[in-house]
């Protein structure tokens, strides 16, 4: 995928990652894969399922999202064995095979792009026995993550694609250098030079997203204590709530804010995620926050996304979002 990199380490030399873009000859005339939001197919014998491997997988996969205000586990699973992996299985989107044989010297993972579907991800592991296959699904598991989580946003920018607000997306163009796939549905709130607020309603819940530039003067604007000040004195100014007064601030009372560093279509960038909630008011939920160097026009853009549902499941909606977040491409 052109904007979204994931960061893989350098292996240890046990153990070979590699990266391939097909299996065989098919790249073009293939079909749209299937399978619903966040789902990965698992080929292994149901023994190995129901054993070391399957845990493994369950506590690496389906752990709960980080910021959620309520569990929602990362991704759902289903298995079937290797005899009963026909075609019709073959069209799903998120594939993880297992070949676990005694002949087998060192572990490998191997990671390809759309063999049978498109878009589709096949992460091919195969191991001596089961424990060792169970051990490296653990090792590395953030490897395995970040390429199933690129495969869940590349879903949903397909769908936004298809369904974009090119009036919005040029007005964004213009105003802040910035190119980005909006969808159908977002409104401006707010709107002026430096600054703006997008939101989409429906009646069960609210998607947002903030976008503003500042000047770029030294690395302090990439600490986290920054991050979360000048989140607060944007909506604080900006994100107004329904009540007089009220407002959207940074919820730290029960969960810290967390930014790691990102690769943003090779530029610096700090992710950082944590929850909001409304001054003065009963609202709140996650977000996520991008802040990115654009060292070709000496500024800090910040593209932050936040999210109201309140009695909905929040993990798709929110990933739409960060789907919106990764089409950005910074223009000069």
């Amino acid at each position: 995928m052109n904007r979204i990199t994931f960061l893989i380490v350098t292996l240890a030399a046990m153990i070979l990652f590699a990266n391939c873009d097909g299996l065989g000859s098919q790249g073009t005339g293939l079909l749209s894969s299937s399978g619903r939001s966040g789902e990965v197919l698992i080929i292994c014998p149901a023994k190995d399922w129901k054993g070391t491997l399957g845990d493994s997988l369950q506590a690496v996969l389906m752990q709960p999202v980080r910021i959620l205000p309520q569990e929602e586990p990362m991704f759902l699973l289903s298995q079937i064995p290797e005899d009963r992996f026909r075609e019709a299985y073959k069209k799903q989107r998120n594939i993880i095979y297992f070949t676990i044989n005694p002949s087998i010297d060192q572990p490998k993972v191997v990671v390809n792009h759309n063999p049978w579907a498109q878009p589709q991800t096949l992460i091919r592991i195969t191991a001596k026995d089961e424990q060792q296959a169970a051990e490296t699904v653990s090792k590395y598991q953030d490897e395995i993550i970040g390429y199933l989580m690129q495969s869940e946003i590349k879903r949903f920018q397909r769908a936004q694609k298809s369904k974009q607000n090119f009036q919005i997306s040029s007005e964004i163009e213009q105003l802040y250098h910035i190119s980005m796939i909006i969808p159908e549905g977002f409104i401006f709130a707010v709107k002026d030079s430096t600054f703006c607020w997008l939101r989409k309603d429906s009646k069960d819940w609210t998607q947002n997203i903030l976008i503003y530039t500042k000047d770029y003067t030294d690395t302090n604007q990439f600490k986290n204590e920054h991050i979360v000040k000048q989140r607060d004195i944007h909506t604080k100014k900006y994100v107004f709530g329904s009540i007089d007064s009220s407002y959207v601030a940074v919820d730290e009372d029960y969960i810290p804010t967390i930014s790691a560093y990102t690769d943003f279509s090779g530029k610096y960038a700090l992710r950082t995620v944590g929850l909001w909630k409304m001054e003065k008011d009963f609202m709140g939920g996650p977000f996520v926050n991008m802040n990115i160097l654009d060292t070709t026009s000496n500024r800090v853009v910040t593209i932050d996304a936040f999210l109201y549902a309140p009695a909905d499941n929040k993990r798709d909606l929110l990933r739409q979002l960060e789907a919106v977040i990764f089409s950005a491409e910074l223009k000069k």
